[in-house]
């Protein structure tokens, strides 16, 4: 995941600092890199963004509701018209406004701020998730005459070596016979998240829900192969990656 840049608009100064430092620890400690920008005023915000130079570009941006001058509401609508890839989260006191929140500015989450500490982790943790990249796609040359597709990483389980041919199976049942070796294949998807546990298997720790001795379980139900020798390996692997996604490890 690329750095987040975003930025905290609220008028309370105490406040403000609170939630820029909060954000900025629940980023770093899910391993991803990010950068805050704070602003006391809602108007200065307004202006950042609709700077002709786009200067102030930001990936989050966590809004108070009631500031005066220009309410969050009302600037998160601004930021939406001129920065709609930008996501917004609303944190306030103000929840008679979520359904108006939601039908005008379809923001990406609400923190209440008498629940700031929970909501905040959990709505971090959903975007973290939802910002991974699931675009990456993949080139193989499969045995079926040298039929050259192109697969979504996101989507593939775990591939798994029989004999002389390499089986990749798909989130969706579908396995494909490749013509590329185990070692090819994991040079070019261990920056995917795709791991190897074993000579024979490399698994997308996207789909693995158990590690233990008798191997790594799937969401399909497959079980992947786990050698004694990288057993640590993969699961520090698993651990970094739940850091990232906010999941929870369950091992024996």
């Amino acid at each position: 995941m690329k750095q987040i840049n975003f930025a905290v608009c609220d008028d309370d100064g105490i406040v403000l600092d609170a939630v820029c430092q909060r954000v900025y620890s629940i980023f770093k400690r899910c391993g991803v890199e990010a950068s805050g920008t704070k602003y006391l005023s809602p108007v200065k915000l307004y202006e950042h963004i609709n700077d002709p130079d786009g200067k102030y570009n930001y990936n989050l941006i966590c809004l108070d509701i009631d500031m005066p001058k220009l309410d969050g509401i009302a600037l998160g609508k601004a930021i939406k018209e001129h920065c709609p890839d930008t996501d917004i989260i609303f944190v306030s006191n103000r929840e008679d406004k979520v359904f108006d929140t939601l039908l005008s500015v379809r923001p990406f989450g609400f923190v209440r701020k008498n629940n700031f500490s929970s909501d905040l982790l959990d709505t971090l943790r959903a975007y973290i998730v939802s910002k991974i990249d699931t675009n990456h796609f993949f080139v193989v040359k499969t045995d079926n005459n040298s039929v050259t597709r192109s697969l979504r990483v996101v989507d593939i389980v775990y591939i798994e070596s029989l004999r002389d041919h390499q089986f990749i199976y798909m989130q969706d049942g579908e396995n494909i016979d490749v013509r590329m070796t185990m070692d090819e294949l994991e040079k070019e998807l261990s920056k995917y998240d795709i791991v190897r546990t074993h000579k024979g298997y490399l698994v997308n720790l996207k789909y693995v829900q158990r590690i233990d001795a008798k191997g790594v379980t799937l969401s399909t139900g497959a079980v992947a192969g786990l050698s004694r020798t990288k057993s640590q390996e993969v699961k520090a692997q698993y651990l970094k990656y739940l850091r990232k996604t906010g999941a929870t490890l369950i091992t024996n």
